[in-house]
């Protein structure tokens, strides 16, 4: 492995793949991309796909000029690149924030047994990375970025499900952290939120990060019914069913009945949980 790529990062060794992480975040970097390889080896063989993506772990003084997304910490997939940071950034607590007055007292307490207070963050925004490793078992245009899939959403319950099924085979003990979360952001119901719809996920993401995450935990809810429904099975039909990008919207809500019917009708009356 070499440094020419990102020569300001340390090159990690040991991965099948080229790893590099900010100076004074080794450890971190090591411990990001052992979830990383355990996650790309699954996805493959659920797939019957290989990829070998450089991972990128970048502070705050190095993101700008090593990453391709300016939000700091938000982790990101691009064609053979994968990207994240190593301590969680300020938008999960803006997050957790913004749901808090419009938490029920149970739903609170469920936020602070889990994640402390004050709270940690970073096991949750650690899990993230093998929701960014599914994207790259999607096709992804390499000059516009655009995917398979018929719409943005769809794109993410993907990378959501695959997530989830990677946690749920190989790491079920993590997995309270994202339904802790998932229960609040329903908890706390849809009006905290300008854009709601689910055709503006995409847009959300320049106009409010933490509007952009209400839409994922959302999806994250259906990850895990579709899971549960299909499990590598239904990873592998969500993907031969959806990745049309000529799909309307109700042909995808269609084609999620035929997955997990319960699904589909969250669809059909999305907002509400």
């Amino acid at each position: 492995m070499t440094t020419t790529a990102y020569p300001t990062l340390s090159s990690l060794e040991g991965f099948p793949f080229p790893v590099f992480a900010s100076r004074g975040s080794e450890d971190r970097g090591r411990s990001i991309a052992a979830r990383t390889a355990h996650a790309l080896d699954w996805l493959g063989q659920v797939t019957g796909k290989v990829r070998r993506p450089t991972l990128v772990v970048a502070d705050a003084h190095d993101w700008a000029s090593v990453c391709e997304i300016p939000i700091y910490g938000m982790m990101f997939s691009i064609p053979d690149k994968l990207g994240t940071s190593p301590t969680p950034a300020d938008w999960w607590q803006e997050y957790v924030d913004a749901l808090r007055p419009h938490l029920s007292e149970t739903a609170s307490t469920g936020i602070a047994a889990t994640f402390g207070d004050p709270p940690d963050f970073i096991g949750i925004a650690d899990l993230i990375i093998t929701h960014e490793a599914t994207h790259l078992f999607h096709e992804i245009h390499p000059v516009t970025w655009a995917s398979e899939f018929p719409a943005e959403w769809v794109m993410e319950l993907f990378a959501n499900l695959g997530m989830h099924g990677y946690l749920a085979t190989h790491e079920p003990d993590q997995l309270h952290l994202l339904a802790s979360l998932t229960e609040a952001t329903v908890d706390a119901g849809n009006g905290i939120w300008d854009l709601q719809d689910l055709a503006m996920m995409g847009e959300s993401m320049q106009t409010s990060v933490t509007n952009y995450v209400w839409y994922e935990f959302r999806l994250i809810r259906f990850a895990e019914q579709l899971w549960t429904a299909g499990h590598e099975d239904g990873l592998r039909d969500y993907q031969q069913l959806l990745g049309h990008p000529e799909l309307t919207r109700d042909q995808v809500v269609d084609r999620l009945s035929r997955l997990e019917p319960a699904v589909a009708d969250a669809v059909r009356r999305w907002p509400a949980p």
